[in-house]
């Protein structure tokens, strides 16, 4: 009874433990960021949720309420395979950021993300350094910039981002625009429509937490050949961008963007 007690306790307070890293980190983010910044809420939700959790339990451990045994059993099963799918994903987030890519791509695709007014932002500029330094390296490579027009945008993502490579010295005539795509799937579905080989050896240019998804639906949308070329991502969000993409992944798993 005394090691069950203790058992309860400990599980408690690891439900508060949880909360209280989910509200510093939303803090942290929200102080860094704005609270406008992209998925920064979830981490309210975490805290608010876990916060939940916790005084349920203690509730029930000093016989406040009493919750029957199926559904304790019935939360751990389901809670216990979500853990276990998100380590599963961040797993493979992680060997994908550390794929060194081969030299020689016939194309690369560089994703845009958002530009605040005509300025890039952060990771848009790590991303386009790494499509530099392909570049540079790899004179024969066609570079297909990729992304529209959003909220807060005075030009396309492709135009800022042709407009960075240009500046920097790499040939106009090697770079393409696609200027219609409003998010990665769509990057994809329109960027192929300039490599007429669906076997050439294509690079996907984009933030390392980004690149196994990215992979994924170039492959579903038809290329055949790809491999990612990462760029590097803010420190201080990068826990927020890792949990964002395990989320995104199962959103596109489940709406049918990874198959053919």
């Amino acid at each position: 009874m005394l090691i069950m007690g203790c058992n309860k306790k400990f599980m408690c307070y690891i439900w508060l433990i949880l909360a209280i890293v989910c509200l510093v980190y939303y803090i942290v983010c929200v102080s860094y960021a704005g609270i406008g910044s992209s998925f920064i809420f979830i981490w309210m939700l975490g805290a608010c949720f876990f916060g939940l959790i916790f005084l349920i339990a203690l509730f029930d451990m000093k016989n406040i309420i009493m919750i029957p045994v199926i559904i304790k059993k019935t939360f751990f099963v389901i809670f216990g395979m979500g853990v276990i799918l998100f380590i599963t994903l961040e797993t493979l987030i992680t060997i994908s950021m550390k794929q060194t890519p081969p030299e020689g791509c016939d194309y690369i695709i560089v994703l845009g993300c958002q530009i605040r007014g005509d300025r890039i932002t952060k990771s848009l500029k790590h991303r386009l350094d790494a499509a530099y330094n392909y570049a540079v390296k790899n004179e024969d490579t066609i570079i297909i910039v990729s992304g529209g027009q959003g909220k807060g945008e005075n030009k396309t993502e492709a135009l800022a981002m042709y407009e960075y490579l240009a500046g920097r010295g790499i040939e106009e005539e090697r770079i393409l625009m696609e200027d219609k795509s409003t998010d990665t799937n769509e990057n994809m579905s329109y960027s192929i429509r300039y490599i007429e080989d669906k076997d050439a050896l294509v690079g996907i240019v984009t933030n390392n937490f980004h690149l196994f998804r990215s992979k994924l639906l170039a492959k579903a949308k038809g290329l055949n050949n790809v491999c990612g070329i990462s760029s590097p991502s803010d420190e201080v969000l990068f826990i927020n961008y890792m949990v964002r993409e395990a989320i995104g992944i199962m959103k596109d798993f489940c709406i049918g963007n990874f198959f053919r």
